[in-house]
This record gives C-alpha cells, structure tokens and sequence, in this order.
C-alpha cells in the first residue's frame, strides 16, 4: 500500500534539488569557440565534433589589460559606463606581470561580465592607454587556455559543461561534406533576382552521386520535379537537413548562390534553411571582400579561397571560372562543361528537349565543385591547424590575418601583451610613405637559348630570422648600437630574440622537418598528402612575414623593420649577381629573389658548382635554389607611352615565357585571357609561343600567323571565333563614350529583342564587315553616348562602334579590323623581337632576311 504524505511532505520533496549528472571522460575535435549569454551569465561555447557535431559550455571571464599603478585600483574600480542602457562597473581588478613591447612589466587586468562590455569599459577609462579590448571572446579563450583547432581534446565534463581539458593532440577529422549550385533562367545574360526565378539546385555528397532539384519533369534518375520554384527552395531545406552536412561548399556561392537564393525565398513568400539551428546565413566584411557563414557548419566558397591560394602560389591558376580551375587543379576537364554555354541556359530551359541536358550540366557543376573541394580543403584545413584560425575563418582570411593568429597566440604563450590595431587615421598615414621595395633589373627584350635560373629559398623569412628582425628588437638599448647593422642604418638587438622572428624560426624549421618527412612517403598515399598540405601551410605562412610587418593595419607594423628586411634582400640579391658575373655568366634579369643568367659556354655540373660556392657564404637559413633549367625563352619589351617612339625598348618584368628542359612552358604576364580578345587572338598568340619556344622557328611562327590572316580574309573561319565579350556595368543611359558592346547592346534593343539588354547584361558581339546600324543607333535617344554619336553616325559608318553587333544579329564578320587590332597586336609584341614587321606577317611586305631566331 503507498505511503500517505502530508502537504508539509510533499512541498518539501518537491523543492528537493535534482542530483547532478556524473562527472564524464570524453573526447572530440575542437573546431572552433563562441559564447552565449544566458540567465545574466556568460558561457563560453565549444563546438565539438564527434560521430556528430556537438557543444560544450565553459565559464569564463572577459577582460582587458590598463596601464596604470595598482594604487588607482580603488578608483577605478568606482569607474561606471552605460552600456545599452545599464550602467556597468569592472568586476575585479588585479595587477599582473606582462611583456608589453619587448620588456617585462606591471600592468592591470580590469575584468567585465560580459564581452560586449568590455569596450564600453575600455572608454570609461581612457585617460589610461589599454590593450586587448577588442579580442574576440572565442579567441580569447583559445589563447589563454592553449587550445588549437582540429585537436583532439580529451576532457572531463559534467552534463554539458566542460569542467577541464585534460590532454590534446593532433586529429584528422573526416568531415561530411555538401556541394551546391544553382542555375538560373537568364535571357539577359546576367540574371536578375528580382525577376528570374532560379530554375535548378544542384547537390552533391560523392564525387559520382547528387541530385538536382528543379520544377520540370525531366526524365533523369538524379532529377526531382519540385512543382514550383518555392517548392524547390524547400526541398532543399529538407536536403540539407537530412544529410547535415559538416561542411558546405559552392562556388562564388558568397556573392551569387546564396544572395540569389535568399532574394528568391524571400519572393516566394518562403525561408531559406542552412544552418544547422535553422537558420540562412550570414555575411559580413572583412578586409576587401564579404564573408560569409552558416550557423553549425564550416561554409566554403571555392572561388574566393583559389584566388588566395593562387596569389600566393599555392595552386597555380589562370583563370577563375569553374571549369578551367578544376580543370587546372584536377588535371581534367569537364566534358559537360566545355559543351556548354552559360548564356544559352535560359533557351534550354524553354526547349524541353534539352532539358535533360541542362540537368545533366547542373548536376556536373555540383560534381566539380565537390571535388574541387576534396582537393583544396586539406591545405585550409592544415592552415587552420598551423595558425591556429578555426577552419570557418580560415577560409575567408587574408594572408595578414593569417600571420596574425599565431603571433597571438605565441604571445600570449610567452606572457606577452598583443598589441592594438591602429586606428583608420594612423594606418592612412602609414599607407602615405610605401616602402623601399626589392631589387629588379629588367631584361633586354629578345628571345635568349641556354638559360638557368635561381631564387633565394624564402629569402625574406631567412633575413627576418638571421638578423632578429621585430618592431622590438629595433635600436635597442643592450646592445648599444653593436646590433645586426641593417644597411639603412638601423640595428636589431643580438641578446633577446624578437617575437616575430622566434615564430617565424618554428615555423621555417617544421617545414624543413616534414620536407625530410616526406621524401620518405609514398606519394599519393593520404599520409604523403596531409603532410604535404601541411608543409605548404608552412610556407605559405613563413612568405606573409614580411608583408605583415610592412602591413599598415599590422598590429606588429614597423616600418624600420621592414625597410630593413628589403633592404637586405636588396643587398643578396645584388651580391649574387656580382658574384656570377665575375663567375662568367651574363646577367641577364633579376626580380625580388630570383635570378635569370645566360650560361654560355658552361655545363650543368658548373652551375651547380657555383651555387655551392654562393651558399657557403650566406647566412645561416638563406639558400640559393636551382629553379631550372631553360633551353629557350622569351622576354618583351615595355610598351612605350606616346611620344615615346625614339626610345630604346627595354625589357618588361615579369612578363616572359620559357620552355624548360623538360618541356614544360611557363608564362608570366602574356594577358592570353582578356576577354576584350577574341578567342582566335588568344589561340593565335598561345601557338606562336608554342612554336617559338619549342620549335626556336620564327618561320614556324609566322607561317602560323599568315595561315590565321589567310583564313580570316577567306571568310573559312566560324563567326564564333570573332566573338568579344563584355558586361555592361551600367544603365545604358549613364555612358558618357559609345563602345562597341554598348552599340550593339542599344542595336539590339532597338530592333525589338524580347529581352532587352540593360545594366550587368553580358554583350557578346562581333565587330561586321558592313554594320549598318548607324540609324538605330542615332535614334536609340536614352542614351547620353548615343545621343553624342548621333550626329556623327551616318557619316561614319565604318567606326567600329557602328559595326558592333550581337553574335544573334550578325552576318559577317570585319576581317580587316580583326586583323589589325586583334590578332597583329598580340603576336607582334613577341615576333618584333625577331624582326619581323607587321608587314611581314599580313603577307604585304618582303620577309626580313633573318631567318633563324639566333
């Protein structure tokens, strides 16, 4: 029988405590912190992965560093400030020990309650210069504590509240990852948000799997019929959710998929879903370009993370679009990708029998891009492991913010205060007087045979390192002037080493460690391509040195310092050239670090005997390096500005092309890829470069260009050849000058195009023989340019303005003018070196009497 209660009882046992859980030993990968602010108090949070993404919650203190005596404590502590509304007191003060510039002193910890106090706080007490108020909290915590993202944490934990960390250690996470793309209907080129609905979403999880979703019936297994545009967004929330991907990729998906998608949503009276609590997205500035996040996941746009990697070399791509930069990565090509043309989407959505094509091609854009994303994001991956930086903010960071994160970090290792961002006025001042940068001699324009070249193996790295390079370091007082001389005159001390050059050394030294590693691995195994990741890591790290101390929003900005660092790399890279041409070779062009000379008469076994003797009397860490070897290559002359003609020509920097001697091309600065080109131009001067570099034949060459110009004249070749790209970046009625894409763009419109062409519509036009538009454009009013050509237009029917016309309206094509101002223009900046005259190559003139490039 139960037992009878009393009230008394039973209030007392219903306001009993719950028992509290048990204290755990777990572990997961730490992939990045935040903090929430619940019931007044705020928590750290952890986000954790493990079979499944988690959090953890810790408390924690927010705080800044104030320099002021212990005495003022009392006073300050009185200090009050209004922060959204509430007035706000330091909760404690202490005084601690700390490194601030080079040199140990005492400063005070003035602690808050919440982070978005602390700079309210930092104002309450300004007459006292402060560090460290504007540290995100998430950070803050990584650093105090020494945590490092993608380690494995082992921990205790009581619920959901991590009591300590006990232990970590590197992981290799396998992350979940999701591709997306979007396709949209277009008649104008450049779709419209506002107006055309986006027609399929494309997914993928696998290299060879996905689905696209879309509001057609299209009979492909991968292909879901939505019933409407709202239908498809939602289905895509769904998608998302189901497979929770840890990872979400698309390309240029920042300022195009996701935006588009949103406005979209937004239109149909629906939500986009990304995060992982439900939520869109979120984007925000920073630095030059927006970044984007989504809530519970790593978000990655491919596009603006190869332009990174490409500019500070650690993929090599030409151009950005999807298909030639997974082409370029991936050592493939698309074959649906090169079949179709974006701007005829729109046509295959309203043709049902290509549908089945447009899905096809929708689905290999979501392929791509998974792929491209096995391929690049192990080296973010391993960025974020090396500096520290979460692997969600490793992916939009500039190579500074990179460098940044470490410094941090090792700062607050070795019990020093960071110090603060200038303000916009101080880093504009800085940006008024650039720096002294390196040493270049040009070349003398022409084509060179047997040449060799060097570069200085991380040659600012190794001078930062070698002579204790810091904006602390700099004049000290210990070494009272008997410091590493720099030759501008300022010296860096010799007994205490700076921070930036003691990162730095680890750093240099990692990456020479697994170098060694890896010569020991298989390659292609996944133990040889983690670490391979991770040493470019390095060296794409130890590179963003010197620009980060020569960086005018650097928090560790020296000027001094990084005058310095030029001018010794001036100074080595001169010596060197000294030294060869005393050595019997010809100097033949020097840039920053590297070193092209002609070797004449010498062997193989002479360079590589020479450049022993150069590097035994380097400083320790500084290495001259063999690039290659070339047997032939090319260097133009600078393009003089008007009035200039008398000149001599002198030789462009990094604008040349060399054929080494294994038969690989490289090219610097030959724009092949201007879409002001027609695409028989870019073909053109790509197989003159072939024929110069590996055939050394200049008739070779010329035959080529007089075959172009033959066909051309003969009308043989396709009209498609001759089409010019160009987007128009504004109202038509706002230019003030009558280009050809903008002529045609007003022809078209005139003559009643269904789809009028308007602001971000992409033009493609082909200059005609005959044009015939001058009265459409004369009356096409709207416009200011047109309306200053009117006048002049009947009378000058053979501008090249008046013959511009859309590929759809034109019938032939001005073999003349392309000709002239297309395919001469750019072989001839390479044949001029030959003697070969415009006359020569357009079939008018003699051939010159050379007839060997040498």
């Amino acid at each position: 029988m139960a037992e009878n209660k009393t009230p008394h009882a039973q209030a007392a046992t219903s306001k009993a405590p719950k028992p509290k859980p048990p204290i755990r030993k777990r572990s997961g990968i730490l992939l990045e912190v935040d903090y929430v602010i619940r019931n007044n108090e705020t928590r750290v949070r952890l986000m954790m992965k493990g079979k499944r993404i988690y959090y953890l919650y810790d408390r924690y203190e927010p705080y800044f560093y104030l320099d002021a005596p212990a005495s003022e404590i009392p006073q300050l502590m009185k200090a009050g400030a209004i922060h959204r509304g509430m007035r706000i007191h330091p909760s404690r003060i202490e005084e601690v020990e700390r490194e601030v510039e080079g040199k140990k002193r005492k400063v005070l910890k003035v602690y808050g309650k919440h982070p978005p106090e602390i700079p309210d706080l930092r104002k309450a007490l300004e007459k006292h210069k402060a560090w460290e108020y504007n540290i995100l909290f998430g950070r803050r915590y990584m650093m105090d504590k020494g945590l490092a993202p993608l380690n494995m944490l082992k921990y205790e934990r009581q619920g959901r509240r991590l009591l300590k960390v006990i232990s970590q250690k590197e992981a290799s996470p396998k992350f979940r990852t999701m591709s997306f793309d979007i396709e949209t209907y277009n008649p104008l080129g450049a779709p419209r948000p506002n107006q055309d609905p986006a027609i399929m979403i494309s997914y993928s999880t696998k290299a060879e799997d996905g689905k696209v979703l879309t509001f057609k019936k299209i009979h492909r297994p991968f292909a879901q019929d939505c019933g409407d545009e709202k239908g498809m967004i939602e289905a895509f929330n769904v998608a998302v959710r189901e497979i929770d991907p840890e990872v979400m990729a698309g390309y240029n998906s920042t300022q195009f998929d996701l935006p588009y998608l949103e406005a979209r949503a937004a239109k149909n009276k629906c939500k986009l879903k990304l995060g992982r609590d439900g939520s869109s997205f979120r984007v925000r500035r920073r630095g030059i370009r927006d970044v984007a996040s989504v809530k519970g996941r790593i978000y990655v746009d491919l596009l603006p993370l190869l332009r990174f990697l490409s500019f500070i070399g650690a993929v090599k791509v030409s151009r950005f679009s999807l298909e030639i930069a997974y082409a370029e990565i991936m050592g493939k090509k698309s074959e649906l990708k090169e079949a179709m043309e974006r701007l005829d989407i729109y046509k295959m959505w309203d043709d049902p029998s290509k549908l089945g094509a447009l899905a096809d091609y929708s689905q290999g854009d979501a392929h791509i891009t998974w792929e491209l994303a096995q391929a690049v994001l192990p080296l973010e991956l391993e960025m974020s492991r090396v500096t520290r930086l979460p692997p969600s903010d490793v992916v939009g960071a500039t190579s500074s913010q990179l460098v940044e994160s470490l410094l941090m970090h090792e700062a607050v290792a070795r019990g020093a205060i960071v110090p603060n961002r200038p303000a916009d006025e101080e880093a504009k001042r800085r940006e008024e007087h650039p720096i002294v940068g390196a040493y270049v001699k040009t070349p003398a324009p022409g084509i060179y045979e047997n040449m060799v070249v060097f570069d200085f193996r991380g040659l600012y790295p190794s001078i930062i390192t070698a002579h204790n390079i810091d904006p602390f370091t700099l004049n000290c007082s210990c070494c009272h002037g008997d410091g590493y001389a720099s030759p501008t005159g300022a010296h860096f001390c010799k007994k205490h080493p700076g921070l930036i050059p003691e990162v730095l050394a680890k750093v240099v030294k990692a990456r020479a460690e697994l170098k060694d590693r890896l010569k020991k691995l298989e390659p292609g195994s996944e133990e040889h391509r983690a670490m391979f990741a991770r040493q470019q890591s390095l060296k794409i790290l130890a590179n963003s040195y010197y620009g980060y101390l020569a960086f005018s929003r650097s928090r560790y900005y020296s000027r001094e310092a990084a005058e310095s660092v030029t001018a010794w790399g001036r100074h080595y890279i001169m010596q060197t050239g000294e030294k060869a041409q005393k050595a019997g070779y010809t100097l033949l062009y020097q840039d920053t670090d590297s070193c092209f000379l002609l070797m004449g008469e010498k062997r193989k076994e002479d360079v590589m005997k020479w450049m022993k003797e150069v590097n035994a009397s380097l400083p320790g860490g500084m290495e001259l390096e063999l690039e290659a070897f070339y047997p032939r290559g090319v260097f133009v002359s600078k393009k003089l500005a008007g009035g200039e003609e008398g000149k001599t020509a002198t030789g462009a920097k990094k604008k040349y092309a060399l054929i080494d001697d294994k038969g690989r091309i490289k090219i610097r600065g030959f724009e092949l890829v201007r879409r002001d080109w027609s695409v028989i131009a870019r073909e053109t001067q790509r197989r003159v470069l072939e024929a110069i570099l590996k055939d050394g034949s200049k008739e070779k060459a010329i035959e080529i260009v007089r075959d172009v110009v033959g066909k051309i004249r003969s009308g043989k070749m396709p009209i498609e050849k001759f089409v010019i790209e160009t987007q128009l970046v504004k109202p038509l009625d706002k230019y003030e000058v009558m280009s050809p894409e903008l002529a045609a763009a007003l022809k078209a419109n005139k003559r009643g195009r269904a789809e009028k062409l308007e602001q971000n519509s992409v033009v493609r036009y082909v200059i005609t023989r005959t044009g015939g538009g001058g009265e459409l454009l004369g009356s096409a009013t709207h416009s200011k340019a047109a309306k200053n050509s009117g006048s002049k237009s009947k009378s000058s029917k053979n501008s090249v303005s008046d013959k511009a016309e859309l590929l759809e309206y034109a019938k032939d094509y001005d073999a003349d003018y392309y000709i002239s101002h297309q395919i001469i223009p750019t072989v001839l900046k390479i044949l001029k070196e030959l003697g070969v005259s415009e006359d020569d190559l357009k079939l008018s003139g003699k051939p010159s009497k050379q007839t060997t490039l040498f």
